[in-house]
């Protein structure tokens, strides 16, 4: 540190250290402004942050401008940016950052805030409740960056997965990815001519389902609206209740079959739905999941197995039918893999590549979509298990 006298009289205090290799002189204020004390304390919290690789002028010249508490950084981000997401989803945003992030970092500075910092958030609940901590991380993530990009923050998002794995899974032996259990495809005909047989709406919601190769919330919240009988296309667009789709629409192939169901239901009711639960309301989750599990349940009393997934011997539930519908085709069909991916609503390429092959992918996979239907069909008429075949 050293004291500039200049030809007007005025006198400054000066630091002079390095930064990225090169040497830099630092003013620390005029002798009015600063005692020979307050300049010497300044001038070490110069050189401490010149040791971290910090730009002391323009951490002020930030601070100064660009200073919000974490809290205020949710707070602002959720008004600002989460205005054209689902009720529903804003709502876990805000909640989750509520529950496990604010009441650690509310009130500290976002510029300040480290890896380290994140990972006391996430280290707690990694164990017991991984797929909240996954998504913990990455709306942390989503919102660092935003603040990296609006000037709140100098440095890159400290939730990035790789500086936090060393920390959180430094033996690499995070949880595998559980399955939904699934019906075994060999056993789905038998399955599907069972459900074919009923005849309440959940029914012909759990067929449609099945037939379509969709998730659950598609077939459950789908409008009339998004049916064209005339090109005999269903195009789920994204961010609509009850899906999952993000940045793109998803166009389901409509076979006979599908159609059949459709019309059916279009000559007993004409509400919003296509499958309404109670008052006309969606049809809930746990009625399509219910009615598995009674299907289950029945074949257990009529002394058969039931139907259960192979690996984990797991009673089938309702996105299973997805894995069976994808076993299939790698087994008994010559479908290319990308096309049933491109079935189950699974991305598969980039927005750009989607966007450019969809309309050809849609007639590419109606002929899929039919044999699926005929194999469905090719149930052999179940026997009771007292009898005996001659």
């Amino acid at each position: 540190m050293m004291l500039i006298t200049f030809d007007t009289g005025g006198r400054s205090w000066l630091y002079r250290g390095t930064f990225k290799k090169r040497r830099r002189d630092f003013s620390l204020g005029t002798t009015l402004d600063l005692s020979l004390a307050e300049a010497r304390e300044k001038a070490l919290e110069y050189r401490k942050l010149l040791r971290s690789g910090i730009d002391p002028k323009a951490r002020e010249e930030h601070a100064v401008t660009k200073s919000i508490s974490f809290a205020q950084a949710v707070k602002r981000f959720c008004e600002t940016e989460l205005l054209w997401v689902k009720e529903k989803e804003r709502k876990a945003w805000i909640s989750t950052m509520n529950t496990y992030a604010i009441p650690v970092l509310g009130k500290r500075d976002v510029d300040d805030i480290s890896t380290t910092d994140v990972a006391r958030i996430l280290k707690p609940i990694w164990s017991e409740k991984r797929e909240i901590a996954k998504k913990v991380r990455t709306r942390l993530d989503k919102i660092f960056v935003w603040l990296k990009a609006t000037g709140y923050r100098t440095t890159l998002s400290p939730a990035k997965w790789e500086d936090l794995k060393p920390i959180l899974d430094p033996l690499g032996r995070a949880k595998a990815v559980v399955h939904q259990p699934a019906i075994p495809f060999t056993q789905i005909p038998d399955w599907f001519a069972i459900v074919q047989a009923k005849r309440s709406i959940s029914a012909r919601a759990l067929e449609f389902l099945c037939l379509t190769a969709v998730r659950s919330g598609d077939v459950r919240f789908l409008p009339w609206s998004e049916i064209d009988f005339e090109r005999r296309v269903w195009t789920i667009p994204p961010n609509r209740e009850g899906t999952k789709l993000k940045d793109r629409d998803h166009k389901v192939p409509l076979t006979d079959r599908m159609l059949s169901i459709l019309e059916q239901m279009l000559e007993i009711q004409s509400c919003e739905y296509v499958f309404p639960g109670p008052h006309e309301n969606a049809m809930s989750d746990n009625t399509v999941s219910k009615l598995m599990r009674d299907i289950h349940k029945a074949e257990l009393s009529a002394g058969r197995p039931g139907f259960v997934d192979q690996q984990s011997g797991r009673r089938a539930v309702p996105h299973g039918l997805r894995s069976s519908f994808r076993d299939w085709v790698a087994e008994c069909t010559e479908y290319p893999g990308e096309l049933a991916e491109i079935a189950i609503a699974h991305k598969h390429g980039s927005n750009t590549e989607l966007a450019y092959r969809r309309l050809a992918q849609v007639e590419k996979r109606r002929p899929l979509m039919v044999e699926w239907g005929d194999y469905l069909n090719s149930a052999k008429p179940l026997q009771s298990p007292n009898k005996r075949s001659h």
